[in-house]
C-alpha cells in the first residue's frame, strides 16, 4: 500500500528566505480560504495546515480526508521522488544525461556533502563544467535539493492551476516532486 507524497520545491528560495516565503505561502492559504488558521495537525513532525473551505482549489477531489493538508518544509532538504521512477541527472549547460555507474558516483558523493554543508558542485561528464548540485536538472523531475517545499501526503494529484499559483506567490522556480514510499 504504501503512502504517497507530492511536493512543489521552490528551486531558488535561499536558506535566509525560506521561512520567510513559507510563511508567506502559509499566510496565502488562509487568505484564499485553501487552509484554515490555527488548525493544524502534525505529520512526520511536521506541522500541516488543514483544510478550508476552498480546498478544491488544490485538488479534484471534492471531499477531504482527516489527514489531509500541506506542510511547509524550510531548511535544508533533499526532496526526492519515488523510486520506482528513478532519474538520471541532466546538466543544464549541455542537456546531457548522466548515467551509468561511473557518472553517477560523484553525485552520490555530492548529495552527502550538499546536505551536510549546503553546498556541493559536480562537474559534467560530458561537458566538464562544474555545476552546483542543486542546478542539475531531474529525469522525472527526481530529485530537487532546496530549501523550502510545500508537502501534500496521501491525496489526489495536485491541480496544475495550485501549482502555478504557488509559483507565482513564491516568486520563483519551482518543480513537483513526487511518489510513494
Amino acid at each position: 500500500m504504501g503512502s504517497h507524497y507530492q511536493t512543489i520545491v521552490d528551486l531558488d528560495a535561499t536558506p535566509e528566505e525560506a521561512e520567510a516565503l513559507g510563511a508567506r505561502v502559509a499566510a496565502w492559504l488562509v487568505e484564499e480560504g485553501i487552509a484554515v488558521a490555527g488548525e493544524e495537525f502534525s505529520h512526520h513532525d511536521r506541522p500541516v495546515l488543514t483544510p478550508g473551505p476552498r480546498w478544491s482549489h488544490v485538488t479534484d477531489e471534492r471531499r477531504w480526508l482527516s489527514t489531509d493538508g500541506l506542510a511547509i518544509v524550510t531548511g535544508r532538504t533533499v526532496f526526492f521522488g519515488s523510486l520506482s521512477t528513478g532519474g538520471s541527472p541532466v546538466c543544464p549547460h549541455c542537456a546531457e544525461t548522466a548515467s551509468g555507474e561511473d557518472a553517477r558516483l560523484p553525485f552520490s558523493e555530492a548529495m552527502d556533502t550538499w546536505h551536510a554543508t549546503g553546498e556541493a558542485v559536480v562537474r559534467c561528464p560530458a561537458c566538464r563544467r562544474p555545476v552546483p548540485l542543486p542546478a542539475w536538472e531531474w529525469e522525472n523531475d527526481h530529485l530537487a535539493f532546496a530549501y523550502l517545499g510545500i508537502e501534500h501526503w496521501n491525496g489526489p494529484p495536485l491541480r496544475p492551476g495550485f501549482i502555478a499559483e504557488v509559483t507565482r506567490v513564491l516568486g520563483h522556480r519551482t518543480r513537483l516532486v513526487a511518489g510513494k514510499i
